[in-house]
């Protein structure tokens, strides 16, 4: 029961059926709109085509009427009666003549003659108006006309007066009959229309939503561990669009994937290391009970030198965890850019000392900047280290500070051992080394670099590196002035 319940809950809000719906209400609006305005409009047209007919006809037996119809004892010639009997039996109505004073000289059906005709449109008519009537319920029209007759006048003379009343009363109902064909013929096309825009409407739907059906059973086989499968859609440019993102998400998916495990593989590699070293030590120590007091000393100073990696290693990998939390603190201040790097270099003094390299500083202005000094001094601090331990006897690191304004720039340049074109590309990565041995030697982790560029991430910078094999690399850091929080 609840699987049916879910099934309908999912129909009821699918994509198809709305646009299903929508189709169809586009299109029973759309026809609608159509039937009501046609029907109007060939209904007004008949009848504007009838009243138009009659008003024609008694236009031209009134002109023929102030000529000769009338006799000084105002009695309808007997050949006007005919035409306006045959009129009313043409129309299927009734028409009656009146004279000035409005008493019936002519009755179609032969009822009023001689009787006086009292009405509105009847005065008005004597008054020179002309009137057309509708009663509302029925299909009868009436149609009020005065009947003019030349007055005694000079020849041309445009002068006239009313000389009697015509009314004519009518029938429609072959009009409305014949609309009503037409709103039958209407109502039939309509049903056919709307018949074919539902067939229409879910073969769109079926067509659209589709694409979006196979996107939903990849995405589900990529939640199932089924990742190598890939979406190739055509179709509507979106629909392309949304394939292409999804493909590439996946691509990105798969890169995450194997960025996992080889980083996982590369911290069980690391920390498995200095274990292994001391289990030896220790393991030596204790097959060799009676070794002399010189070994012991050598062993424990070794086994405190892998305890000291370990814990670096540890040290680093939680830094670089806390760095790329999305929610880690920036502690921002304004810090004067030249300071900081005075006091590095001066703290990095020794250590060059000792490799023989020469450190040179140069700024071209005085640098401030709002910064997380803690975190871009260890950011620094690894590409300086790098440059120091990496280079060639009588080696040279270069700094150079500069600024314009919107960002400061930091140069750092040696004349090491440089890093091959192919490295370029993967010496960001955790726990890559270009030189593996020398890294050791040195007591790299391969997270240093790591570090730095997620540090400059979170400042909105870049760092990018340029290096020649056996010449050098040279390291530049791109950081905004002022800091913008993001939103």
């Amino acid at each position: 029961m609840k699987e049916k319940s879910g099934s309908f809950r999912e129909y009821i809000h699918s994509m198809r059926l709305h646009i299903v719906m929508i189709v169809l209400f586009t299109g029973v609006c759309c026809g609608c709109a159509f039937f009501l305005g046609s029907s109007f409009y060939v209904r007004m047209r008949l009848l504007s085509l009838k009243n138009e007919s009659v008003a024609d006809d008694i236009g031209k037996l009134t002109d023929k009427m102030a000529r000769n119809a009338y006799t000084a004892a105002y009695e309808l010639n007997p050949d006007i009666g005919r035409e306006l009997q045959l009129m009313a039996s043409f129309y299927d109505g009734r028409i009656t003549v009146t004279d000035v004073s409005l008493m019936v000289i002519f009755d179609s059906y032969g009822l009023e003659d001689g009787k006086y005709l009292i009405s509105t449109e009847a005065i008005q008519a004597v008054r020179g108006q002309s009137t057309l009537t509708h009663e509302t319920g029925n299909d009868v029209y009436e149609q009020v006309a005065p009947i003019y007759e030349i007055a005694d006048a000079q020849p041309g003379s445009t002068d006239r007066m009313v000389s009697g009343v015509v009314i004519v009363n009518y029938s429609v109902v072959p009009e409305m009959a014949l609309a009503h064909d037409h709103n039958m013929m209407l109502t039939v096309l309509s049903v056919m229309i709307f018949m074919l825009i539902s067939v229409l409407g879910i073969l769109f739907a079926r067509r659209l939503t589709e694409p979006l059906n196979t996107v939903t059973q990849t995405l589900d086989n990529v939640s199932e561990g089924y990742n190598n499968e890939r979406v190739d859609l055509k179709g509507y440019t979106e629909i392309i669009r949304i394939s292409d993102s999804i493909n590439n998400m996946l691509e990105r998916m798969d890169s995450l994937e194997n960025s996992r495990k080889e980083f996982v593989s590369n911290v069980s590699h690391e920390l498995k290391t200095p274990i292994a070293s001391i289990k030896v030590l220790s393991d030596s120590l204790l097959a060799s009970p009676d070794a002399p007091i010189e070994m012991y000393r050598e062993f424990m100073a070794d086994i405190n030198t892998e305890i000291d990696r370990e814990a670096t290693i540890i040290n680093d990998l939680l830094a670089l965890s806390k760095l790329e939390d999305k929610n880690s603190d920036m502690h921002i201040a304004l810090v004067s850019i030249n300071e900081l790097l005075e006091l590095l270099l001066k703290r990095l003094k020794p250590i060059a000392g000792q490799a023989g390299v020469e450190m040179i500083f140069e700024s071209y202005r005085e640098v401030e900047a709002e910064v997380d000094e803690v975190k871009l001094t260890l950011a620094l601090s690894n590409i300086i280290e790098n440059a120091i331990k990496y280079n060639k006897e009588k080696g040279t690191v270069k700094i150079f500070l500069n600024s314009d304004h919107k960002y400061f720039i930091i140069r750092i340049s040696d004349t090491g051992i440089g890093i091959p074109q192919t490295e370029l590309e993967h010496i960001f990565d955790r726990f890559y080394r270009v030189d593996k041995m020398r890294s050791r030697e040195t007591g790299g982790t391969g997270l240093g670099l790591a570090i730095t560029k997620s540090i400059v991430l979170m400042h909105h910078g870049t760092v990018r590196v340029e290096s020649v094999e056996n010449e050098g690399a040279s390291f530049t850091v791109r950081i905004p002035l002022k800091l913008v929080p993001e939103q």
